[in-house]
């Protein structure tokens, strides 16, 4: 319980320094918002880690039918693009069924938590009309593209991580 509320602290320490900072992560050409957080399985995931590869935050949650219609699209994309991480932020969901979830989907990529929705919130998730939503950050922290919706195919995915220069 500490540990939940020590991060959600964190979390909301670093949104708020950015947002003093100026910037909103929530357009295209902002510098993406930075996080604290840890996966499904108790390990640390912070999106400064990433730096140098390009990162597709993509919000997800178990009851979310267009979410698994997504994530074999997103195992695809791995393969083809290696060099792309994919952090899938669990959106107001519980730790129990978005663990099921990854597991029966085969995910490779970790799920992040999200306490009080506050990474969802930096990336104005919450104003768009459901989810699965996906952010492409490039490989220097800068927000490229959104896409809301699943991606439906493999060219629509290799499309959305063209915008970071992935070919």
């Amino acid at each position: 319980m500490l540990a939940g509320v020590l991060l959600a602290a964190v979390v909301a320490v670093g949104l708020l320094l950015f947002r003093a900072a100026g910037g909103s992560g929530n357009h295209v050409g902002d510098a993406a918002p930075q996080f604290v957080s840890t996966d499904l399985n108790d390990r640390t995931v912070s999106l400064s880690s990433f730096r140098g590869r390009p990162v597709i935050l993509n919000f997800w949650a178990s009851w979310c039918v267009p979410c698994r219609t997504e994530f074999p699209v997103l195992h695809q994309l791995l393969i083809r693009h290696p060099q792309v991480a994919v952090l899938g932020v669990v959106f107001e969901d519980a730790d129990q069924p978005a663990r099921a979830f990854l597991q029966s989907e085969g995910a490779t990529w970790p799920g992040v938590r999200d306490p009080r929705s506050q990474i969802a919130d930096a990336y104005d998730v919450h104003a768009k009309p459901g989810i699965p939503v996906s952010v492409l950050i490039d490989s220097g922290g800068t927000v490229r593209a959104y896409q809301y919706g699943p991606f439906t195919d493999e060219a629509s995915a290799d499309a959305f991580v063209a915008h970071a220069g992935v070919t």
